[in-house]
């Protein structure tokens, strides 16, 4: 999860900036080519939700491939719509990746009676965002961006081998969407509701985090580094926090956190402001993707690909809006606040629909769980 997410996917944050300065990549473009990546990655999650998968293991790594290649690609050209598909391209297999992941995980705790712990996974990603914030920092002195583009694809290479590592205690077996034996919670819709805003909200900071520290004239290499360090501890908070407590008494701290590390780079330029807003950022926005991946897996009854891929479809929306809204947005006023307090607005505006499903549900304990 580390290389597949946290380098494939977010690795892209830190190089924005160092392409930028070396007059390779706009701002504006920046935000469009993040778009197409999450319109590559709402593809597939799509596809991987209404497909019934019956060799998960071979998909995920012809997926984990088909993403370093990407990577690797990209140093080899300078041309913008060339990016633009390889980005795309890459966002389809990052789909995949997290889907597959998801699943083949949820099945194997399933197993084994440990589902709440579903959520530890995505500590690699806040793992793999730190390694990015250090390959940059560290090679960016002495290579250029093709040259750090070329580190990643080898690092995704060297780790290729571990996608055909199996879960002990047995093998997981294809579900199909189109016969359920149980029906998903009806609570789901609010939390796929939510979850389209937080995609819209988070990926603002997502994308354009270690720029807009730059610009504030620190480090966002080190700021990056701070928020997949932070993240680690969050999401085993979360994640172990939500088996004891409940989903909701954790998604909705969770949410109002995030809102307050988007709100807080648009209020205050000065360091400490911009480093604890990159630590909460990092600390509560994979704690609400583990949490909402397993809350989703709880209501989903006898549908695990489908519930995780409905609310997956929801989160790659909202991704695909943001980035091209925001980088356009700060191309036209010259700075991100605009973006970073809609965003904020966005995470209190999901905490009322996920309060709303709890009235309209109220029956049907789901807020307790």
């Amino acid at each position: 999860m580390a290389m597949a997410m946290g380098i494939a996917r977010f690795a892209y944050t830190p190089m924005i900036q160092i392409m930028t300065e070396a007059g390779v990549l706009t701002v504006a473009q920046a935000g469009g080519i993040a778009s197409l990546n999450y319109l590559g990655y709402l593809a597939g999650s799509i596809f991987f939700m209404v497909k019934p998968i019956r060799r998960k293991y071979t998909w995920f790594a012809v997926m984990y491939l088909m993403n370093a290649v990407s990577l690797g690609l990209f140093a080899l050209t300078q041309d913008i719509y060339a990016w633009s598909v390889l980005r795309t391209v890459s966002g389809f297999a990052s789909a995949g990746m997290f889907l597959l992941m998801s699943v083949i995980i949820s099945e194997a705790l399933v197993q084994k009676g440990q589902l709440r712990f579903v959520g530890l996974i995505y500590t690699g990603i806040g793992i793999g965002i730190l390694i990015s914030g250090f390959t940059v920092l560290v090679f960016g002195q002495y290579m250029g961006w093709k040259g750090l583009w070329i580190v990643f694809f080898i690092g995704m290479l060297l780790t290729a081998p571990l996608c055909w590592f199996r879960p002990a205690g047995g093998h997981t077996h294809s579900q199909t969407v189109s016969a359920p034996e149980e029906p998903m919670h009806p609570f789901i819709y609010f939390l796929s509701a939510a979850y389209f805003l937080m995609g819209t909200a988070y990926i603002v900071s997502g994308t354009f985090l270690v720029l807009i520290i730059g610009r504030a004239g620190f480090s966002g290499y080190w700021a990056w580094m701070i928020t997949g360090l932070c993240a680690v501890p969050g999401i085993i908070y979360f994640t172990l926090n939500a088996g004891r407590t409940g989903f909701m008494k954790n998604l909705i701290p969770a949410y109002v956190f995030l809102g307050i590390s988007c709100a807080i780079p648009a209020i205050s330029g000065s360091a400490p402001a911009l480093f604890l807003a990159a630590g909460m950022y990092g600390a509560t926005f994979l704690g609400i993707v583990a949490l909402t991946v397993g809350f989703a897996k709880k209501l989903a009854g006898s549908r695990t690909a489908y519930a995780i891929g409905l609310v997956t479809v929801a989160f790659s929306v909202g991704q695909m809006i943001g980035p091209a809204a925001a980088g356009w947005s700060a191309e036209k006023t010259g700075n991100f606040s605009y973006s970073l307090m809609a965003a904020s607005v966005l995470c209190a505006a999901a905490i009322l629909i996920l309060m709303a499903g709890c009235y309209f549900n109220r029956r049907r304990s789901v807020c307790r769980m």
